[in-house]
């Protein structure tokens, strides 16, 4: 082989390693991209199904595992006591409530989400209205590919 084959070659297989990792890091800002799609999706359906007081969506986007922290009551634990506290919400309160994401940090399967809330919460048992300011942490994680709630907290504002 000649020295000017041999510094042709060397020449492409420099574009080839600086072009490499450029290809990854776009890959991971679309798989990034995709994520956030996802994750705001998720609190969009979450949203939905309080508004709608339905339990039987609600229940499907936590993890079997999934703990759900009211402010003010005991942590629900696992599905059968996140599907109870749901219940009792339900029966409770007529929820209008509107989620505004401040921060969403994800590190592989694992993704956290600081929000806000505002809106309208009807006490059913008073027959009252009040006006709702919260904050919330959700703690998710990646379970076959969907993004499901593992750890919900959250209290009020005022």
């Amino acid at each position: 082989m000649k020295i000017n084959e041999l510094i042709h070659i060397t020449k492409r297989l420099l574009l080839i390693l600086l072009f490499v990792p450029t290809l990854a890091v776009a890959a991971n800002t679309n798989k990034n991209q995709h994520d956030r799609q996802q994750i705001k999706l998720l609190l969009n359906n979450y949203q939905q199904a309080l508004n709608n007081s339905d339990t039987s969506k609600v229940i499907p986007m936590y993890t079997t595992d999934g703990i759900f922290m009211p402010s003010k009551k005991p942590s629900a634990v696992g599905a059968n006591q996140v599907k109870t506290a749901y219940q009792h919400v339900f029966l409770a309160l007529d929820l209008n409530v509107k989620f505004h994401i401040d921060e969403i940090e994800q590190h592989g399967d694992i993704a956290f989400v600081r929000t806000t809330s505002d809106g309208k919460i009807k006490l059913l048992e008073k027959n009252i209205t009040i006006t709702n300011n919260s904050r919330e942490l959700f703690i998710l994680k990646r379970v076959n590919s969907q993004w499901k709630i593992y750890r919900y907290m959250f209290n009020e504002m005022s």
